[in-house]
This record gives structure tokens, C-alpha cells and sequence, in this order.
């Protein structure tokens, strides 16, 4: 644990930057309510973040953060809300990084 801890410590000392999660797209028109599939959702960005339960729904979320030691972190974050025959009953999709601000 100390070691990973002073690897943690070396990184953002030299980098200032440490990134977790996979970047996935911010143009999310593909996304259809009532017909995208998991199946959809999974082939095109890759396993989820994590997995939760909303309501008794099952969630997914794909999460982006970038935590710099000096200056602003960034975090995106999109969150699926299946619906019971497995298709996207709402989405949400959040986002500090400047270019989703626009």
C-alpha cells in the first residue's frame, strides 16, 4: 500500500495529472430512448464504470475524470437507466470539460 501510495505521490509530482476512467465520445445523438441496447451501449464504449440500481432499475455509468494537483480537475460522467426489456430508458450526461461546455 506504501508503495502505490509513493507511486501516486511520484506521478502527480511530476506529471500534475492523473486521469481514471476511459474517455468515451460527448456527442450522444446516437443514443434513442426506447431502442438502444445494452448490447449498443457496450460495443460502442467498452465495459462500464460501474453498475448500480435506481428506483430498482438497473444503471450504468461511464465516468472520465482528469484530478490535476494545480489548476482545475475535469470530470465527465454519462449514466444509463435501463429499462425492463433491456433498452435505454433515460439518460443522463454531465460534464466539466470545456469543450462539452460549448
Amino acid at each position: 500500500m506504501l508503495k502505490k501510495l509513493v507511486l501516486v505521490v511520484g506521478m502527480l509530482s511530476v506529471s500534475g495529472c492523473v486521469t481514471n476512467g476511459e474517455d468515451f465520445p460527448s456527442d450522444l445523438e446516437w443514443v434513442n430512448m426506447g431502442a438502444t441496447k445494452k448490447e449498443d451501449v457496450r460495443s460502442l464504449l467498452g465495459e462500464p464504470y460501474s453498475v448500480g440500481s435506481s428506483s430498482g432499475r438497473q444503471t450504468w455509468k461511464y465516468g472520465f475524470y482528469r484530478s490535476k494537483l494545480l489548476g482545475k480537475s475535469m470530470a465527465k460522467e454519462l449514466k444509463f437507466y435501463w429499462d425492463t426489456d433491456g433498452t435505454v430508458k433515460n439518460f443522463t450526461f454531465e460534464s466539466s470539460f470545456p469543450n462539452d461546455k460549448k
